[in-house]
């Protein structure tokens, strides 16, 4: 296999790393999360690498303490986001870190089965190639 190849997997199983660490992530909000609601305080738009539109809801709510936090969803949507200013959300926020928040019926996409295929795909095909790269020498 060319050198390329050896690039290539090494580039793809690099990429596996910080999904593996957004897949637990999401995986220990949705599951060890702490449950509340709150409402969306206004819509972040933002462009991704490709220039297309994102829209990220920023949310408030209140710990049990009191402590009002503001915190933003950890995904996009892109062309127009369903969620408008005022309207009101199920969440589940890190008990150690509350603005790390998954945003139930929003967050579709940061769903361990989504999350974790990417993360096995990636690493999955990357070690395949490098795999090969190594041992047709």
């Amino acid at each position: 296999m060319s050198p390329v190849g050896l690039i290539f997997g090494s580039f793809m199983c690099l990429m596996a790393i910080p999904m593996t660490r957004e897949t637990y992530r999401v995986h220990v909000i949705r599951s060890r999360g702490v449950r509340t609601s709150g409402w969306v305080d206004h819509v972040r738009t933002d462009t991704d690498g490709d220039g297309d539109l994102q829209h990220f809801p920023v949310v408030r709510f209140e710990l049990p303490d009191g402590t009002e936090v503001e915190a933003e969803s950890a995904t996009g949507m892109p062309r127009s986001c369903t969620l408008d200013p005022g309207d009101p959300v199920e969440l589940a926020y890190h008990p150690g870190r509350p603005e790390s928040i998954v945003i139930f019926g929003f967050d579709t996409i940061a769903n361990v089965w989504v999350y974790g295929l990417c993360t096995l795909t990636f690493g999955g095909f990357g070690s395949w190639l490098l795999c090969l790269g190594l041992t047709s020498h």
